[in-house]
């Protein structure tokens, strides 16, 4: 039998910030059956992450959009526009959600909420809401997670929310809208030479535990360690001791916050010493690993 509900379902965590313009929802609920749930698309920009789960999404009368985990999902809407939710029977579904109102997409993101849509109306943007859906990597399930699990209390809470759900829509954003030129959103490289800096990025993320030295990984793509090092900055907007550390962190964040494994098996897993990850997860963090736990 069908649940129709005309009610949002209730996350287990709703913030509020900057006045109402942000609003950050997380969540995680099982359905034994089928669940319908009819809300607006409010006037803005939602990036949500699917860490679990899957649903559809009709927006007024247009095709349904299937929705399945893991993945990052962006919506632009200039007006509020009717929206249809469903989600399947017997499964849990698992959720990250951040809400920025238009003026806030101005100021925060420094583009108008016209000038976003405007790019992508080729993606089926027409005159109302744009909803575009994409895989979601590690490093975007990580910071989902740190929303989820939001470690500090207090005044501190809010600053952090603020930032993380800052860094989420960005990520969303960067998934799912083209970049406005390719030669910027490339650095001036070569299709060649992306895609050697980009195979070079991918070999570290499968290797992060025992990562090549850089030599290694630059005659692994064909390039030599100078060309690799300026490509991949150019390319990712950071060295590669500093991605490759930071994705490590990312992992670790994520293994802990979901207690998959104790420290050391973390450390282990991300190519640390416990006492070293300790470290630099508290630098990065302003936490200990174990108090993770």
């Amino acid at each position: 039998m069908t649940d129709v509900s005309h009610n949002i379902l209730l996350p287990k965590r709703f913030t509020t910030l900057l006045g109402g313009d942000m609003i950050v929802s997380t969540g995680e609920t099982e359905f034994q059956e089928e669940k319908r749930v009819l809300t607006p698309f409010k006037r803005g920009l939602t990036a949500a992450i699917t860490l679990e789960g899957r649903m559809s999404c009709r927006i007024d009368d247009r095709p349904p959009i299937a929705v399945e985990a893991p993945s990052v999902s962006l919506v632009l809407s200039a007006s509020e526009h009717r929206r249809e939710q469903v989600f399947a029977a017997g499964q849990t579904f698992r959720y990250a959600l951040v809400y920025l109102s238009a003026g806030i997409v101005e100021t925060h993101v420094g583009v108008p909420l016209a000038a976003l849509l405007a790019q992508v109306v080729e993606l089926g943007g027409r005159h109302g809401p744009v909803f575009i859906t994409a895989a979601a990597d590690q490093a975007v399930r990580s910071l989902a997670a740190q929303i989820m699990v939001c470690p500090l209390r207090g005044f501190a809470r809010d600053p952090f929310l603020l930032g993380k759900s800052l860094e989420l829509a960005a990520y969303a954003l960067e998934r799912c809208l083209p970049a406005p030129d390719a030669s910027e959103a490339t650095g001036g490289l070569s299709a060649s030479e992306v895609e050697r800096v980009t195979d070079a990025r991918d070999i570290l993320v499968r290797c992060h535990a025992e990562p090549l030295s850089v030599p290694r990984l630059a005659a692994a793509v064909g390039l030599n360690a100078k060309t690799l090092g300026i490509g991949f900055r150019r390319l990712f907007g950071t060295g590669i001791p500093e991605f490759l550390q930071e994705y490590r962190l990312q992992l670790a964040y994520n293994i802990l916050a979901t207690g998959e494994a104790g420290v050391a098996e973390t450390a282990y897993r991300v190519g640390y010493t416990p006492a070293y990850l300790s470290t630099l997860f508290r630098n990065r963090f302003g936490l200990s690993p174990r108090e993770m736990r």
